[in-house]
């Protein structure tokens, strides 16, 4: 009785996580569209803006270099992270194992 009793609740706890971290997930898939509907009104607002007509060649195009231009920028600003990292590694005059280990797990999360 005893151990059917501790497999129940086990089973309720592990259930409950498992709700819990699904619930979660939605929660940030929601939050991730939500975000980028956002920005993609936003995107159109500027391609208005600037005077191209919703439903064109134009139009897409302008929008398509909005986006190239955005993860560009992303992708730069991580390349100066990561090098920024590398800098201040080589700089540090750390030594030893562990300084090694914890420069490269630095390096690692900057530049992966």
């Amino acid at each position: 009785m005893k151990q059917t009793l501790i497999v129940l609740i086990l089973g309720l706890l592990l259930s409950s996580c498992s709700d819990y971290l699904s619930e979660k997930k939605r929660l940030k898939l929601q939050k991730d569209k939500e975000i980028l509907e956002k920005q993609r009104n936003e995107d159109k607002a500027t391609c208005k803006y600037y005077g191209f007509k919703a439903d064109t060649a134009e139009f897409s195009d302008c929008l398509m270099n909005l986006d190239i231009a955005r993860k560009q920028e992303l992708l730069t600003r991580k390349m100066l992270e990561c090098e920024a990292v590398r800098k201040s590694n080589s700089e540090s005059g750390v030594t030893g194992f562990w300084g090694g280990v914890l420069m490269g797990a630095r390096e690692n999360l900057a530049c992966d």
